[in-house]
């Protein structure tokens, strides 16, 4: 015998109008980002000097560095030159390979090394 709508046990009735609101999509797609943000990393004292002193060095003979940045969960990578550090807002100025201009905060700095 073939199922049908009112065959009894089956669940053909409500086959037609399976679907997914857009709202729906939505949130489970929030909820998938959100799995995958990270916690802001906590440097100790030892590498917050490697870093100032690898800025210093960029500093003097004007190389490229490769900053590795937290920013709401997610790293991002920026490559580009150190131009100011404004200590009183806690912010370096950086000017990447493109010659756009970043602010990056000291406390949002997870990683900086030398660009080869």
């Amino acid at each position: 015998m073939k199922p049908n709508k009112l065959t009894p046990g089956y669940n053909l009735r409500w086959e037609s109008s399976r679907m997914m609101l857009p709202e729906h999509v939505r949130a489970l797609n929030d909820l998938s980002v959100d799995s995958k943000r990270v916690s802001r990393p906590q440097l100790d004292e030892q590498e917050w000097e490697q870093i100032n002193e690898t800025i210093h060095i960029a500093m003097e003979f004007n190389q490229f560095l490769i900053f590795t940045i937290w920013i709401d969960g997610f790293f991002e990578e920026i490559t580009g030159a150190v131009h100011f550090i404004n200590q009183r807002n806690r912010q370096m100025h950086v000017v990447d390979i493109n010659l756009k201009a970043h602010r990056i905060g000291f406390d949002s700095i997870a990683s900086v090394e030398f660009a080869e």
